[in-house]
């Protein structure tokens, strides 16, 4: 068995159950496009209502602080 083999074959300590991996990506996902289903959905290559009824799901509040966008234009003209 080759070295890269072993190395990808390496166990990664804790398992999650796959509700949790989904909840987790959902939520990060929103985290980081400031709350913004409908990017979020785009971003995870799935349906906006399907980002909407889990953030529901889930009970998601958008972060209070937000910082840079995710998406963003630049303002200044080329």
């Amino acid at each position: 068995m080759s070295i890269l083999l072993k190395t990808i074959r390496k166990p990664f300590g804790i398992i999650l159950p796959l509700d949790e991996v989904k909840r987790r990506v959902i939520v990060d996902a929103l985290d980081k496009c400031g709350g913004n289903c409908p990017l979020a959905a785009r971003l995870l290559g799935i349906g906006k209502t399907t980002v909407y009824r889990m953030a529901r799901a889930y009970n998601y509040q958008p972060p209070k602080v937000r910082g840079k966008g995710l998406m963003t234009v630049s303002q200044r003209a080329a």
